[in-house]
């Protein structure tokens, strides 16, 4: 698609749903999406592209997104995997797997040359680094019910009857929604939007709108906005941001292979049950994801990168 053409926004303003309005003049490199041939003996290095938490921040050790991103050199084409954190394997969540990385390699059948890591507040830092982005949001969206930092366990003024009474008549979700003051409403209308760190944080992080794999189309939407906004002097940059075994003689190898990387085909690829994958629970009746029965994610894989 290309990010030249704006005209249709004039509509979409008028008839967005919601506060945030998108953008109208904005020169970005275009991204091509388009569908490549894959040479039999391309060369390939695969990356895995992890955030979570971190302190101040529930289960900030778990994994939040993981993305693996294969990268076709030969054929100049880029694939974004991403892998649901709920996906069951040996046991457990795969995002509470002790070595992810394996874990992933494992599922996807893909070898994983390195791996990049973040945390929500370093993910801030990152972006506004950058002097934010523009995401090409391709659904509009809102979410009522985005957790306010610092605000969890806040009891809204409550009184400790009130507390007893919501406990007795709700649980789960449900129960946390009582407490409204813990919680902001984000939204966009369709289009381009110019976003800050910490909204950028809320956009990929953001899931009582649409649910788990549409926010992992959303993160792949803020992927190619930093991509559109990357150059070799901002991947450096990122260096201090992130937790990474590559280094900077490394990522300029990475880059020399690459060259230009508008010249590649980038697409997405979610791992989830309209393709792959089930509902399911687990023994303790946590909501879990399996592959679909006779469906292999291995050969699936294979055939869309």
């Amino acid at each position: 698609m290309s990010l030249g053409s704006f005209g249709y926004l004039s509509y979409l303003k008028s008839n967005s749903p919601t506060p945030t309005e998108p953008i109208y003049n904005t020169e970005l490199p275009q991204i091509i999406e388009e569908e490549r041939e894959t040479s039999q003996d391309a060369e390939r290095f695969n990356i895995l592209l992890m955030g979570h938490g971190g302190a101040g921040h529930s289960g900030g050790g778990l994994m939040d997104a993981i993305i693996v991103v294969s990268v076709n050199i030969t054929d100049k084409k880029a694939t974004v995997i991403s892998v649901p954190r709920d996906l069951y394997f040996s046991g457990h969540k795969i995002n509470a797997d002790p070595s992810i990385r394996d874990a992933i390699a494992a599922v996807t059948g893909l070898f994983i040359s390195n791996q990049i890591t973040i945390d929500f507040d370093n993910f801030i830092k990152m972006i506004d680094s950058l002097d934010g982005i523009t995401v090409d949001v391709k659904k509009a969206y809102i979410d009522n019910y985005y957790p306010v930092r610092g605000k969890e366990n806040e009891l809204c003024g409550f009184s400790n009857e009130k507390i007893e009474e919501v406990h007795r008549l709700y649980s789960g979700f449900e129960l946390e929604k009582q407490f409204t003051c813990r919680y902001e409403t984000i939204s966009y209308g369709l289009g381009f939007h110019q976003m800050s760190g910490d909204e950028a944080l809320k956009y990929v992080r953001s899931r009582h709108g649409d649910g788990d794999f549409a926010r992992s189309m959303r993160q792949f939407e803020v992927l190619k906005a930093i991509l559109q906004k990357g150059n070799v002097a901002a991947v450096s940059k990122a260096f201090a941001f992130v937790k990474t075994d590559l280094n900077i003689d490394s990522v300029n190898e990475l880059l020399e292979k690459i060259a230009n990387p508008l010249e590649y085909s980038v697409s997405y690829l979610g791992l989830s049950d309209q393709n792959v994958l089930q509902n399911s629970k687990s023994s303790q009746g946590a909501y879990i994801l399996l592959p679909k029965s006779g469906v292999d994610i291995k050969t699936y894989i294979k055939s869309q990168i």
